[in-house]
């Protein structure tokens, strides 16, 4: 649970970090108690005890707020696929890295939401700074993956790297909501006839994800 600043006012550059990071803090409970649309800047705000009015002298907006998230959680996700995929070096175990990337995504829901609706939701109410920093960070974020992926997968060549990234989060952003549907729609896939509109997230995208990777390998090694 995200917890209060003691203080009134951050006038001190550490206060203002603990805020920001209390802020940051409550925005991520919210979406994992009520998902990415349920998440308001007045919920977020009550939460750690400030008016609606001081929250924005932190973030520009809602949206600015779940993109910082959302790059706090590729952070921690880049990491753990670095760490996974260093035992694969020079393997070119396509099925192997595909059960890294499709576990490591699952075991992140929160960040797989924010992911899925990154470009429709979280890019449309934010100045042309904060997505000029946004891509920059994320950008280093996306070379560290790429050279994590060439290393496990030497045959794909680095510039096939970072198009399949490209490609992965496209299936992913895509995949989280089909395989995550609202509760209604949930109810009606229960339905014998339409239970082939269900899918197992991690397991769907781990098969995408390999076949897309060994159809670009074999087309690298063709070339």
């Amino acid at each position: 649970m995200s917890e209060k600043c003691s203080f009134l006012r951050a006038r001190r550059p550490a206060q203002k970090a603990q805020r920001r990071a209390a802020l940051l803090a409550a925005a991520g409970e919210l979406v994992d108690e009520l998902g990415t649309m349920g998440v308001s800047v007045g919920a977020i705000a009550k939460r750690v005890g400030l008016s609606k009015g001081n929250l924005y002298r932190y973030f520009e907006s809602r949206e600015a707020i779940l993109l910082e998230l959302l790059y706090e959680g590729w952070v921690e996700w880049v990491g753990v696929v670095e760490r996974d995929l260093a035992p694969l070096a020079g393997n070119d175990d396509a099925a192997a890295v595909a059960v890294v990337l499709a576990r490591s995504a699952a075991e992140r829901p929160r960040t797989c939401a924010l992911m899925a609706i990154m470009s429709s939701v979280l890019e449309q109410n934010v100045s042309a700074d904060q997505v000029k920093d946004f891509k920059l960070r994320g950008l280093g974020l996306f070379i560290r993956l790429g050279n994590a992926l060439h290393a496990a997968l030497p045959s794909l060549g680095i510039d096939g790297a970072r198009d399949f990234l490209t490609a992965f989060m496209a299936l992913l952003a895509g995949l989280w909501p089909m395989a995550n549907p609202p509760p209604v729609v949930a109810t009606v896939l229960e339905l014998p006839e339409l239970q082939g509109f269900q899918h197992d997230f991690e397991s769907s995208l781990q098969r995408s994800s390999s076949a897309l990777l060994l159809g670009m390998m074999a087309n690298t090694v063709r070339h």
